[in-house]
């Protein structure tokens, strides 16, 4: 009898219509993970073995994300070079790399690639739901500019001092990074608080 996890509770996320695609060499790697995903309550689970065979499924079957190896039978590299060339109709596809190559240049070189996610083998089934929650509810725009494109690298805010030059492929309305409009004109919002002095009195000249 199979039970599945009910997502909503134990992982704190919905992905009941996530249809992942698992792209490993490994048949025990794959089925490892396809029953790790089922049970967290995929809608629908695939795998592939071959490199040709996944080309065709995502063609055809239309997943909503990737997990794909990387590792010495596998150029993940390049599988994303290829997957997020301009003439690629899937470039938008979100991509998590698994592997067991755990140096921070092989987790850079996945991001520069165009990885969305990156997983270290062994991992554990929070990793993964926590890698795979962070694509279904907080999805990065998608940046075209210097030779990349890819999901947004950025982890944290940076300060810009002109406007972001860099143009978001799935962006329609206009940049809410943009500061114009950013500066506050309403009441201060430290009135009240001990210390606070007015605006009109700051610079006003001591006697």
């Amino acid at each position: 009898m199979a039970y599945v996890i009910a997502p909503q509770t134990t992982f704190g996320a919905d992905f009941s219509r996530c249809r992942p695609l698992v792209f490993d060499p490994y048949l025990t790697n794959r089925r490892l993970l396809r029953d790790m995903l089922s049970g967290m309550g995929c809608e629908r689970v695939m795998d592939c073995g071959r490199l040709r065979d996944t080309i065709l499924t995502i063609e055809t079957e239309q997943p909503n994300v990737l997990f794909l190896d990387w590792s010495e039978q596998v150029d993940a590299i390049d599988f994303l070079h290829r997957l997020r060339a301009p003439a690629n109709q899937h470039r938008f596809l979100p991509v998590v790399v698994m592997t067991a190559y755990a140096g921070l240049n092989h987790i850079a070189a996945a991001r520069d690639a165009g990885s969305n996610e990156f997983m270290l083998r062994p991992w554990s089934q929070q990793v993964l739901a926590s890698r795979l929650r962070s694509i279904v509810e907080h999805p990065r725009l998608y940046i075209q500019g210097g030779g990349f494109f890819g999901p947004d690298r950025r982890r944290r805010r940076l300060d810009f001092q002109d406007h972001d030059r860099r143009r978001h492929e799935n962006w329609r309305s206009a940049d809410r990074r943009d500061p114009i409009g950013a500066v506050w004109d309403g009441p201060e919002r430290r009135q009240g608080h001990r210390g606070f002095q007015p605006l009109e009195r700051r610079d006003a000249p001591r006697v």
